[in-house]
């Protein structure tokens, strides 16, 4: 009997040391998860703080920009500022055979205010980066050209005549307060009809700021509504209704961007390029919106007088 109560006894230690253990081994486990997690906070805590530091550190050196290069105050011009073009048109022939590759049709605008050298120079400077972009597009088309011309037949190549590339700027507005421009440009690759859009640029000429959407609205949002409103009823009318895209209503809110508009002594112009509404035969469209229409979501300063 006794000898029976030893072997319980003995068999209940051995299963108290087996919980025991397995409670051992339970906390180890939740030590472990709990110093992970800690770890993982304390990571991420770090990278919190040192996000939080970059962006302290950005946000100065915003601030320091500022304050080193603040944005100039207008000058009140009492002369128009005047603007000529420089020629850049040119054709780019093959070194070696001498064939064209490339008819380049080009120019770009120099703008003159002797009231306020720094405003021109700004926005003179914005033209040369767009004629510096535009030597890229010439390059890679070049490039393109000499690669077809080289894989052509020697029968082809009697017809061939080149690829064209073309950004010629005109201004369409210019007073006191505001300059605009517009760029026409095309892309032809040997098909049917070459690829076409245009550009504008609006700047205040006063500062040389090239003007955004949010520039000269106080509710772009709003404002965007009041142009859709008349860029509908401006394609749905002759001569433009017969060529609408399909399902054009639902492209109606990505008309107007930041380069396709510009200010006159009327109001707002949306330019309205093909594909976007209407097919390549309607060409390109531009919408006026008067300043009556807008008066309500416009700053003040860019309501123009008439």
């Amino acid at each position: 009997m006794v000898e029976c109560m030893m072997v319980v006894t003995v068999k209940e230690i051995l299963q108290m040391k087996k919980k025991l253990l397995l409670l051992g081994l339970g906390i180890c486990l939740l030590f472990t998860a709990c110093s992970g997690k800690n770890a993982a906070e304390n990571t991420k805590q770090q990278e919190e703080n040192t996000d939080d530091k970059e962006e302290t550190k950005k946000d100065k050196e915003e601030e320091k920009e500022k304050e080193d290069f603040p944005e100039e105050a207008g000058v009140e011009l009492t002369k128009v500022p005047e603007v000529t073009f420089t020629d850049y048109s040119k054709n780019v022939t093959d070194e070696e055979s001498g064939v064209l590759l490339l008819s380049v049709t080009e120019n770009s605008p120099v703008v003159s205010i002797p009231e306020n050298e720094a405003a021109a120079e700004k926005i003179n400077m914005a033209f040369e980066q767009k004629h510096a972009e535009t030597q890229t597009y010439i390059e890679e088309d070049t490039e393109l050209a000499k690669s077809v011309y080289e894989e052509l037949s020697e029968e082809e190549k009697k017809e061939w005549s080149g690829y064209g590339y073309g950004s010629t700027y005109k201004m369409v507005y210019s007073s006191t307060k505001i300059l605009s421009m517009e760029a026409q440009s095309y892309q032809w690759q040997g098909t049917p009809h070459p690829n076409t859009w245009t550009s504008a640029y609006c700047f205040d000429a006063s500062t040389g700021k090239l003007l955004s959407l949010s520039d000269i609205f106080e509710d772009k949002a709003a404002a965007g509504k009041i142009v859709e409103e008349h860029i509908l009823k401006k394609i749905t009318e002759d001569p433009y209704k017969d060529g609408l895209m399909e399902d054009y209503e639902s492209f109606v809110p990505d008309v107007l961007t930041e380069d396709v508009f510009y200010l006159n002594d009327k109001g707002l112009v949306v330019i309205c390029n093909p594909y976007i509404l209407t097919s390549y035969a309607s060409g390109v469209i531009e919408i006026e919106v008067p300043y009556e229409a807008l008066k309500d979501v416009m700053k003040e300063e860019y309501l123009l007088k008439q």
